[in-house]
């Protein structure tokens, strides 16, 4: 779960804050939509979960065109995209 507590200090310039608001929060790896779960007192409860999180999706798909590996996706353990390996 990735929910914390958080100061009211930190939304400055928003008057009022409610549970159910959304707001853009900077994170360690880019920028995150985080929930407004409780606000209590000058402390604000965050869900930071994405909102599909928990939820049993269902996908129906195509296979297109199958390959064979290459060999340094073979040497990596997982598939590259077209235009080669890229770390994340």
């Amino acid at each position: 779960s990735m929910t914390q507590v958080v100061p009211r200090h930190l939304f400055q310039g928003v008057d009022e804050i409610q549970p159910g608001m959304k707001f853009h929060a900077e994170a360690e790896h880019g920028v995150n939509v985080v929930m407004v779960i409780e606000v209590k007192g000058d402390q604000v409860h965050l869900d930071a979960n994405h909102e599909l999180a928990g939820e049993t999706l269902h996908f129906d798909v195509v296979v297109k065109d199958i390959r064979d590996a290459t060999a340094e996706e073979i040497e990596h353990g997982h598939a590259h995209g077209p235009d080669g390996h890229h770390h994340h």
